[in-house]
């Protein structure tokens, strides 16, 4: 079970992160798929985590998650992945800088009757501010204390 689990996540990320076949996507995910991050307030169903990926793959266009660790126990699954590609289009409140950005995420997913139910990622965003910053001149982020 925990393989065929790991076989779906790795499927759902390629479906939408990387291809943006959404339609194969939503074959997968339960129609009340639920979605957490670091970047902005959940989504209670698979079309709202769409239009998500969407404007993500329009601003990086050529957006790769590549998955560098995958675990898996019963109907939970952790991911460790990389996002990368290139920044071309306003994106967070962050303008376009048209360089290649990178930054980590750690996922857990739930896997409900063979199908996606939830993930909820979380963003490294103080290696991608630290990115943003060196690329505008800014200078160094600092953490508030």
């Amino acid at each position: 079970m925990s393989d065929h689990n790991k076989q779906l996540v790795e499927h759902f990320i390629n479906l939408s992160w990387n291809t943006g076949r959404f339609s194969l996507l939503r074959q997968i995910a339960t129609p009340d798929f639920v979605y957490h991050t670091t970047f902005a307030e959940g989504f209670k169903n698979i079309d709202s985590f769409v239009e998500y990926v969407k404007q993500i793959r329009t601003s990086i266009v050529d957006l790769d998650v590549s998955i560098e660790e995958i675990m898996a126990e019963g109907d939970r699954v952790i991911t460790i992945s990389t996002f990368s590609g290139s920044f071309q289009k306003p994106l967070f409140g962050f303008p376009p800088n048209n360089k290649v950005i990178g930054f980590s995420a750690v996922s857990t997913w739930e896997i409900r009757r063979g199908r996606v139910c939830s993930q909820n990622t979380l963003v490294d965003l103080a290696g991608l501010q630290r990115q943003m910053a060196q690329d505008w001149g800014n200078g160094p982020v600092r953490a508030a204390g």
